[in-house]
């Protein structure tokens, strides 16, 4: 399915190599609690886009839970996000 869909397999690539060809804004969320991804990971991702880019890290919350933790934040960042990002018309066709 990813190489349908991003042209390369998962074995191929890292997300920092991939993460080189985003043309659209980019909302990192990071549990704090994640033990599957080193919490340095979502820095160096974070650093190493090229485009508009926020990072959101909930304390507590493991890997995939931000929502469940901290759904209020989650919510109001993830919608401030959007209101700031879809009114770029680029961006909108882009996420359609």
């Amino acid at each position: 399915m990813s190489k349908w869909k991003a042209g390369y397999f998962f074995g191929e690539e890292s997300a920092l190599n991939q993460l080189a060809k985003v043309q659209v804004p980019v909302l990192f969320i990071y549990g704090e609690a994640d033990t599957f991804v080193p919490t340095e990971m979502v820095y160096r991702l974070y650093e190493a886009c090229p485009t508009e880019k926020e990072l959101l890290t909930i304390p507590r919350a493991g890997h995939g839970t931000a929502f469940q933790v901290d759904r209020p934040q989650y919510e109001d960042v993830l919608e401030s996000f959007m209101k700031k990002n879809l009114s770029n018309s680029s961006a909108v066709s882009s996420f359609i």
